[in-house]
């Protein structure tokens, strides 16, 4: 009897505080049964941790769904992007399109060639609105959607 493949992936950022990066402490499982063994042995015993699913339910993971995450959660918790490519690389999805890719596997880690740090802009409602005018005016649309 084959068992049917899960594929119901969440992922997990742990520290103390908002103050506190995540750095290591992320994971990214294929089910909440392995979600949270994962959860208590590298994050927190207790299950202190930000998690959620990596998709819509029902949908499986697609490429946007990763593209999600490094723009949301991995600044947002400051994870370490090593660690979120490692961790992303089991979803199939995105394990398919580091195998396509165009450029070799070194481009996707997060070693940069020079010690030169980019800090991420505050959030602010002007770029936000910005970004949205953007989008309508590449998608031809009005700007309702935002």
């Amino acid at each position: 009897m084959s068992k049917k493949a899960i594929n119901d992936w969440y992922w997990a950022a742990g520290g103390r505080s908002m103050d506190e990066p995540a750095g290591d402490r992320f994971i990214i499982e294929n089910g909440q049964a392995a979600l949270w063994p994962r959860v208590r042995a590298e994050i927190d015993p207790r299950e202190q941790c930000c998690w959620m699913p990596i998709h819509r339910l029902n949908k499986g993971a697609r490429l946007e769904d990763i593209l999600d995450m490094m723009f949301t959660a991995v600044p947002t918790y400051q994870v370490n992007m090593n660690k979120f490519v490692f961790e992303a690389a089991k979803i199939p999805v995105f394990a398919r399109f580091l195998r396509g890719a165009r450029y070799d596997l070194c481009n996707y880690v997060s070693n940069p060639v020079t010690r030169v740090s980019v800090a991420p802009e505050p959030y602010s409602d002007k770029a936000m609105r910005r970004l949205g005018g953007i989008v309508s005016a590449t998608l031809g649309c009005g700007e309702d959607w935002f």
